[in-house]
């Protein structure tokens, strides 16, 4: 079949605009400028595992209250109490929970924040707490930190201008007080924070219990304090307690007057418990 003279001179006008169109194309993408690399996708940073204690202290802990649970819930014995230095006003603890401190996850961080204090000055406040005693030997220990009043944390003195902290034999009648000092070789630090452990042996019986005192200072900021501590060699052979190794005796001295203003104190408030609250589905 022949094709007439229109319908050639209509494909052959077709196949010249297909053949410019396609060469127009090609023109196009040689001139565009080359497409952008998409950037890399960063990888999701890895998880990273914290090793911290169920508990915050030894399972066989002669303090009823080491992870200060009861604060602000109960008072009387066991439980931890704030007093102004030299009286018998009350001072209200405060308490944090930071699995980053010696306490990890068993445990608070109880918080000494006194009133109006600024970076350099503040009212000293000593904090106590009763516990059970015996025959011992004692061995006693506490973690603290230091902050300034915005709470951001601050090197620890070690002249104990900021903390003091002592176990003093529970009979009114004694007047015996040891104080524990700083393990220079046990200073942690997470998150900026350094923590300091205060630790010491008592070999005194206490045959009418004993405390367990910290008492702040005066030069400003607030301190930390978490997984307050003691045991007795009393306890059953095999019990979970810390290494003792390189622990000193405490240095023997005799209670002042503020120390035993607080313990009368301490002694002198009626116990307070907190009704549970009422559970579903129980019937009174």
């Amino acid at each position: 079949m022949k094709l007439s003279l229109v319908t050639a001179a209509t494909l052959a006008a077709l196949g010249t605009l297909a053949l410019g169109c396609g060469v127009a194309d090609e023109e196009k993408k040689l001139d565009a400028p080359p497409t952008a690399e998409p950037p890399p996708i960063e990888a999701a940073p890895g998880r990273k595992l914290v090793d911290g204690p169920a508990i915050s202290t030894s399972p066989v802990n002669l303090l009823a209250d080491p992870g200060f649970s009861l604060v602000g819930r109960q008072q009387g014995y066991g439980a931890f109490l704030a007093f102004y230095d030299g009286a018998t006003q009350r001072f209200e603890l405060a308490t944090t929970l930071d699995s980053r401190s010696p306490a990890g996850f068993g445990g608070a961080v109880a918080l000494v924040r006194p009133a109006n204090a600024t970076d350099k000055r503040s009212q000293a406040v000593t904090l106590l707490t009763s516990f059970l005693g015996g025959a011992g030997p004692f061995h006693a220990e506490v973690w603290a930190s230091k902050s300034n009043v915005a709470g951001e944390p601050v090197d620890f003195p070690t002249d104990g201008s900021a903390l003091t902290v002592s176990v003093m034999d529970g009979s009114p009648e004694s007047n015996d007080a040891f104080d524990l000092a700083i393990d220079p070789g046990a200073t942690r630090t997470a998150a900026g924070r350094a923590w300091v452990l205060f630790r010491g042996d008592v070999a005194k019986p206490l045959a009418n219990g004993g405390f367990f005192v910290v008492r702040t200072g005066t030069k400003g900021g607030h301190v930390h304090l978490a997984a307050p501590e003691i045991t007795s060699d009393e306890l059953a052979v095999g019990q979970a307690v810390r290494s003792r190794a390189g622990r000193v005796l405490a240095a023997a001295r005799a209670k002042s007057p503020s120390e035993r203003l607080a313990l009368w104190a301490y002694r002198s408030i009626p116990p307070r418990l907190v009704p549970a609250a009422p559970q579903p589905g129980l019937v009174d």
